[in-house]
């Protein structure tokens, strides 16, 4: 595999979880992209540990691809994958990967657990929203399916801690889901009241089974700071 760049040198505020042959795990903070985009080519964590990864040597052939994303404001664990094969791979597999987002929701939660399902659709200014199975069905290519099971953690008057499952991938999904529900996501902007210094959503721990040396393979990441307060 060669010898890492220094740790030292790795982006302010990313975190290596776990690293081999095939994969690079690492920590996102909030507020960061996931992988470039049109008005922020640089700063974003793909091009950040790409960087990292080619030790700032512009010749260096070393590539990552991103297995999942998250949100901009979301924290937590992102997967890249050392060659585009790889990432294929796991793509294949991916539904079958226990992915785990620890939530702060704004209101008591009711009941203690469940699964919400919708077809979700993204209109022309990036906003998702659910719309009915007939009408999902008419916008052919545009609406997804999407599911997310949760368990609550801790409940008061104000506020509900809890884990989220994504059993589908689908952007904003979790923040979506729990704000047409009546419960957004503290902190979120977009779909509640933005009313926390953060969008209060964790990605803290994938489990998946290595696609080539099919070992069980877990990785978790530490509720920042801001979320200290709601766990008690």
């Amino acid at each position: 595999m060669g010898k890492p760049p220094p740790k030292k040198y790795l982006p302010r505020g990313i975190k290596i979880l776990f690293e081999d042959a095939d994969l690079l795990v690492i920590e996102k903070p909030a507020g960061m992209l996931s992988v470039p985009a049109r008005y922020e080519p640089d700063k974003n964590a793909l091009s950040l540990m790409t960087h990292f990864v080619r030790k700032g040597n512009p010749k260096s052939k070393k590539e990552l691809f991103a297995v999942n994303r998250l949100d901009r404001e979301t924290s937590g664990i992102l997967v890249f994958a050392k060659s585009f094969t790889f990432r294929e791979k796991l793509h294949e597999a991916w539904d079958k990967v226990e992915k785990i987002y620890l939530a702060v929701a704004d209101g008591a939660v009711e009941p203690d657990s469940g699964v919400i399902e919708s077809w979700l659709v993204e209109d022309e200014n990036y906003r998702v929203r659910s719309v009915p199975a007939p009408e999902a069905e008419a916008q052919t290519g545009r609406a997804r399916f999407a599911a997310t099971r949760y368990e609550v953690l801790r409940r008061t008057p104000r506020y509900t801690v809890l884990n989220a499952y994504l059993l589908t991938g689908r952007k904003n999904q979790i923040r979506v889901h729990f704000s047409e529900k009546g419960y957004p996501l503290l902190g979120d902007k977009m779909y509640g009241r933005g009313n926390a210094p953060r969008l209060a959503l964790h990605a803290q721990k994938f489990c998946f089974t290595h696609p080539r040396t099919r070992e069980r393979i877990e990785i978790e990441s530490l509720p920042p700071e801001f979320f200290r307060k709601f766990l008690g």
